[in-house]
């Protein structure tokens, strides 16, 4: 999008030969930062230039098609569907275990949710709690209503994780066959931190190592010698072979892309990515992972909003 509107500035010849500009993950228009770049190629492109909008995650269709029908002073059509191929189910990782809290368009499992944060709490305050839960059953109380966590439970959801927690996780998902897997984190820092702890893993097979080995070579030929040598290029493509990686802004363009290629072939079992990462039918995973539910958004620190999660 930003490509474009550098078009649009430049009054670029190649702008007289389109006739439709596709706007993927178009919900982007809502972004604090990148919003007004979106809004200003919508009413800049030219009257003849067809549009089309796609989104999964858009909150009012209805009043943004509102907007774009009024700016271009044409028609809109919208199409939508509350259908989803393959429904989502939502758990918490918490000792080492799964504990399911949503199924599909299901209401949320409040059981689950209180068995996750038990499972995070110290052996000792889980005893005293056990002990205290008895005791009001005893005289006949209910169970206590759902609250929100606090003290050492809501500390522990917040943890970053050790290697020892991450080795085990990523053994626990190969086991449960639901690799590929993304693992969303939103610090460029962090993804490669949690991929350096990985260093002893190995998910790729003889085989799936090899083909690995043979594009990271041929992803490096085409970097001059000083650009091959760098250090992230060396540790990406050695990452790669183990079938781990990660994908982030910061890293140059041609490995994130050997990086995309790759994981589309399913070679990168484990990819640690910012949200720069588009997920799509070109980029299969069976499972997702947040390190966190919070992020910075470059003002403050705040819980990811429903799209974002999405």
């Amino acid at each position: 999008t930003e490509i474009l509107r550098s078009m649009l500035y430049r009054g670029a010849d190649l702008i007289r030969d389109i006739e439709w500009v596709i706007f993927d993950e178009v919900h982007y228009i809502n972004d604090s930062e990148r919003g007004v770049v979106w809004e200003e190629v919508i009413i800049m492109l030219p009257d003849y230039v067809n549009l089309i909008f796609l989104s999964a995650t858009t909150p009012n269709t209805i009043e943004f098609s509102d907007w774009i029908g009024k700016t271009k002073k044409k028609p809109v059509h919208v199409i939508r569907t509350n259908y989803r191929p393959v429904p989502l189910s939502h758990h918490l990782y918490a000792g080492n275990k799964l504990y399911k809290i949503m199924e599909g368009t299901s209401g949320f499992f409040e059981k689950g949710y209180k068995e996750a944060a038990k499972a995070l709490l110290p052996a000792s305050e889980r005893d005293k709690k056990q002990q205290g839960a008895k005791k009001g059953q005893s005289r006949g109380n209910s169970a206590p209503s759902f609250r929100k966590a606090s003290g050492s439970a809501q500390s522990a959801w917040q943890q970053a994780g050790s290697r020892q927690n991450w080795t085990a996780l990523i053994k626990f998902l190969d086991r449960e066959g639901l690799m590929p897997t993304v693992v969303f984190s939103f610090s460029k820092k962090k993804c490669e931190e949690i991929a350096g702890m990985l260093r002893t893993l190995d998910l790729n097979t003889a085989v799936e190592k090899n083909a690995a080995r043979a594009f990271s070579i041929q992803t490096r030929a085409r970097l001059s010698p000083n650009d091959a040598n760098l250090p992230q290029v060396i540790t990406i493509c050695e990452m790669v072979q183990r079938g781990i990686a990660v994908h982030h802004g910061g890293m140059l363009p041609i490995l994130k892309e050997m990086v995309e290629i790759l994981f589309s072939r399913n070679l990168i079992k484990v990819l640690f990515a910012t949200e720069t990462f588009a997920m799509g039918v070109n980029m299969p995973a069976r499972a997702v992972v947040f390190n966190s539910i919070r992020k910075h958004d470059g003002t403050k620190f705040r819980f990811l909003e429903p799209g974002e999660y999405t």
